[in-house]
């Protein structure tokens, strides 16, 4: 950050001012004697500075980690940069029955974390989606058209960004929502814009993930009582709450998260709902929208009200543990914090090790605190 300040010509005192904040508290920052915490205050940075957040956020992990062997994302990489719904690779396609049945083996190997099976089969999966949809007819094309959408917007882009390949993930939501738009279907655009919003850091205000409320509205006239389309606006919901946290708008955040709530009620936990809209995936969302809001005590107590079980996703499970140890760590639990990171890492070591918010934190634990559970940690992370 103190590179960017200096490139940009500006002062500390300059710079603070733009953001509503203190000389000695960017000082602070600049020289790691307290973190960024809030998505909202690494937006407002990287607007004062003129950069990406991602700048601010650092480059990805580096694929030198050990559990990065088992990945070969060149093919995956290949499809999506020379490939698309309306230029076909060309290759013979399965029955989309068949391809169906895929797309819920990537859905269980994405729920365990098993990224090294993603990898393996999305690139067939996608490319023969691609054939049907080029040269299938009706019903099949329009079949393969949703099972692109969720193949590409939801699977492929969030196991992309789990493994801080961040362009890709939003190339690949970039197809999903292509395949959306040559469906039509309002819910169906309003899934892939989903996938859009979250490809990228949302502390980079990305501008899917700001239409997120006008998008939200307009799928609302259409769920009727389709529960696909429920839950589609409930995660649409969600994305308009962090999309006000990172304008710094908590009491519209509250808000759309309690509009989410109410919509997940009726609905329960269903363990094949879309992003797995439901009460506790609520309740993680809400921990998430506390934590940025600077209320630790009360991101715990959303924690502590979340059913694990009831999330049929490690990352989710993982998700959680991470917005804990966020949660810890403003409390000065730093043994706390570290707990959970480790529990988080268990169960999906890639989603850790790329997070950038989780990688901010590791690097201010380590000045505190040495411990070996810590340094494992870091080391494992590229980070020592």
């Amino acid at each position: 950050m103190r590179a960017a300040r200096r490139a940009r010509g500006s002062s500390i005192d300059a710079i603070a001012g733009l953001v509503g904040r203190s000389k000695g508290w960017l000082s602070k920052i600049e020289n790691g004697k307290i973190r960024l915490e809030k998505r909202s205050d690494i937006a407002a940075l990287a607007e004062a500075l003129e950069v990406s957040a991602d700048h601010l956020l650092g480059a990805p992990a580096p694929g030198i980690r050990p559990e990065r062997r088992g990945y070969n994302l060149m093919p995956l990489q290949r499809l999506l940069m020379d490939s698309a719904p309306d230029d076909p690779p060309d290759v013979p396609a399965r029955p989309v029955e068949d391809l169906r049945t895929m797309l819920e083996e990537v859905d269980a190997a994405f729920r365990r974390a098993e990224y090294a099976t993603m990898t393996r089969l999305l690139p067939d999966l996608i490319g023969e989606l691609y054939v049907h949809v080029a040269t299938g007819s009706e019903p099949a094309r329009s079949e393969a058209l949703k099972l692109l959408i969720l193949a590409c917007g939801s699977e492929a882009s969030c196991m992309l960004r789990h493994l801080g390949e961040v362009n890709l993930a939003y190339l690949s939501g970039e197809r999903g929502q292509q395949a959306a738009d040559l469906l039509g279907d309002p819910v169906w655009r309003g899934a892939a814009a989903y996938g859009r919003a979250h490809a990228r850091s949302s502390a980079s205000k990305p501008k899917p993930l700001m239409m997120a409320p006008r998008i939200a509205d307009d799928v609302e006239a259409h769920i009727g009582d389709d529960p696909f389309a429920h839950q589609v606006h409930g995660m649409l919901r969600l994305s308009s709450a962090l999309a006000c946290v990172v304008q710094g708008d908590h009491d519209g955040a509250a808000d759309q998260a309690a509009e989410a709530a109410r919509l997940a009620e009726p609905l329960g936990d269903a363990s094949d709902a879309f992003e797995l809209f439901g009460v506790a995936n609520v309740g993680v969302w809400r921990t998430t929208l506390a934590v940025e809001a600077g209320r630790p005590g009360e991101a715990l107590t959303h924690a502590g009200n979340v059913n694990p079980r009831a999330l049929a996703s490690d990352n989710r499970r993982a998700a959680l543990l991470m917005e804990k140890a966020r949660a810890h760590a403003m409390l000065d639990r730093n043994i706390d914090a570290v707990r959970e990171l480790r529990k988080a890492e268990r169960l999906s070591p890639a989603q850790v090790h790329s997070h950038p918010l989780v990688r901010e934190l590791v690097l201010d634990l380590l000045e505190r605190d040495g411990g070996r559970d810590l340094r494992g940690l870091a080391w494992r992370m590229n980070l020592i």
